[in-house]
């Protein structure tokens, strides 16, 4: 039905928009051709800056999505464990973490196009291991390796300037991250990328015909360079460098500087990551001026037609999403009590499990099951059972909500509760609470008054639990056990 609804929205949104800029470009088309005709002063700072803006966010997300990648593998259990059971060279391939951290590291760059290489290093062992099992640690010293004290000397992610990577004559620039245990060194975790994608990506904005980009750090070193060695080069790039350091950071008041006869616009921009700069130099006479003018309102013309577009995706994906809403709700509650459904509740429950284990915060688990509830259905039918339920759900709603608990019905006459962020103590307080209240609840129907009891079984996660399903298990447990006791009790497990 989704589905359904999904098709018939894109139709109508497909429709509609090409109707809107048809029309609205075809009044236009006069307008533009008339404009057109005309001379504009040329205004080149936008198109520069999103130029600059672009290759800056390619290079910046690179080395972030990649910094976030070695933080992740810092947290590894395996990758961990095996810098600490290696200690000797020997032992590289024959511990039994080898094959999973080789894993572990395939699987990470079989999504990141990007990655030349993943690896990790031993301080005390001495040796060096990447993605594809290239060990070979004879003439591996990683004292003598460019990046090693910056990295030892730091906690947070080390982004180098270009070096050799070991085992090849690839240049490449390094994300690397020491891996500590008590404050000591017990290895690193290094993701290469080649730098010559840096330098693709320095190709692909270059703006004009004859336009050139540069890399340089942060002590104004060219990292990349669009020109030669030779002696009128390297006059050029001392230059140039000049100019960069009288200009501020993001300047768009340009300098200009002249290279071989050719007149060029100097633009500095600094990447947000690490300091390096990049420069772009922008020739004079390469830019359009009546292209320039006939685009800007072409720009106009389609912002129109985008804004239109945009209200009729805003009406439409409102109207969509309130039916998908309405269904979400609907597949999610339980139509009796309206408390959430099994399902729901289960999903929920492993999120709110997890999110302790990780924030290491309370997590506690209330099974509640409905005494003799069987006798009520016998004794006054199935609709009075009803009745009972929808009483018990919305009393104990309002009471667990004072503790943002998670209601929901699992069972027949069986419910559960996950309650966060207070200890066990104050969880048997708050089940107890509840019982008490429900023992005292009347609950009115046409066939007069009727109270009912319940038997609560109560469990909180414990440092051992790997899974949620141990500690419904316990839950259970415990219910069952205050069933068998007399009921109408709490019961901890």
């Amino acid at each position: 039905m989704c589905n359904k609804l999904r098709s018939n929205l894109d139709l109508k949104i497909i429709i509609r928009s090409l109707i809107i800029i048809f029309t609205v470009f075809s009044i236009s088309s006069i307008f533009v051709y008339k404009q057109t005709t005309k001379k504009f002063h040329t205004n080149t700072t936008k198109q520069i800056h999103l130029k600059s803006q672009l290759v800056n966010k390619d290079i910046t997300n690179i080395f972030e999505n990649n910094k976030i990648i070695s933080e992740i593998i810092e947290t590894d259990e395996n990758v961990n464990r095996y810098l600490l059971e290696v200690k000797k060279r020997e032992d590289v391939k024959t511990n039994v973490l080898y094959p999973k951290v080789i894993k572990t590291f395939k699987n990470i760059m079989k999504s990141h196009d990007d990655i030349y290489s993943i690896w990790v290093a031993n301080e005390q062992a001495n040796f060096y291991l990447d993605a594809i099992g290239n060990s070979n640690s004879s003439c591996y010293n990683i004292y003598k390796r460019p990046w090693r004290e910056q990295v030892a000397n730091s906690d947070e992610v080390i982004l180098t300037d270009p070096y050799i990577e070991y085992g090849t004559c690839i240049e490449v620039i390094s994300l690397i991250k020491s891996l500590r245990q008590d404050n000591k060194i017990i290895g690193y975790v290094g993701i290469d990328i080649k730098l010559d994608h840096i330098f693709t990506i320095m190709e692909d904005y270059i703006v004009g015909k004859k336009g050139m980009n540069f890399l340089i750090n942060k002590n104004y070193e060219f990292i990349y360079s669009y020109v030669g060695e030779n002696d009128e080069d390297i006059v050029f790039k001392n230059k140039l460098i000049e100019h960069v350091k009288t200009l501020d950071k993001d300047c768009r008041d340009y300098r200009k500087i002249t290279y071989k006869n050719n007149k060029y616009f100097i633009y500095h921009h600094i990447i947000d990551l690490n300091g390096w700069g990049i420069i772009q130099l922008i020739p004079e006479n390469d830019i359009d001026q009546d292209i320039n003018d006939f685009l800007k309102i072409m720009l106009i013309i389609f912002s129109i037609a985008a804004i239109s577009l945009l209200i009729i995706i805003i009406f439409e994906g409102i109207m969509y999403k309130l039916r998908e809403n309405r269904l979400k709700i609907q597949a999610r509650t339980d139509s009796l009590t309206g408390s959430i459904n099994r399902s729901y509740f289960m999903e929920l429950s492993k999120q709110e499990f997890c999110l302790a284990k990780k924030e290491n915060r309370k997590f506690n688990l209330l099974m509640i099951d409905i005494d003799y509830f069987k006798s009520v259905n016998d004794n006054y039918g199935h609709h009075i059972g009803d009745v009972v339920l929808e009483n018990m759900a919305r009393l104990s709603v309002r009471l667990l909500g004072n503790n943002n608990a998670i209601f929901g019905r699992v069972g027949g006459e069986e419910f559960a509760a996950i309650i966060m962020d207070i200890d066990e103590k104050e969880a048997f307080i708050v089940a107890e609470d509840l019982r008490t209240k429900i023992s005292n609840m009347d609950i009115n129907t046409d066939k007069g008054n009727i109270s009912i009891n319940v038997s609560i079984g109560l469990t909180s996660m414990k440092n051992s639990d790997i899974q949620l399903k141990e500690i419904l298990k316990r839950a259970d447990k415990a219910m069952y056990e205050a069933k068998k006791s007399g009921r109408n009790k709490v019961k901890i497990k």
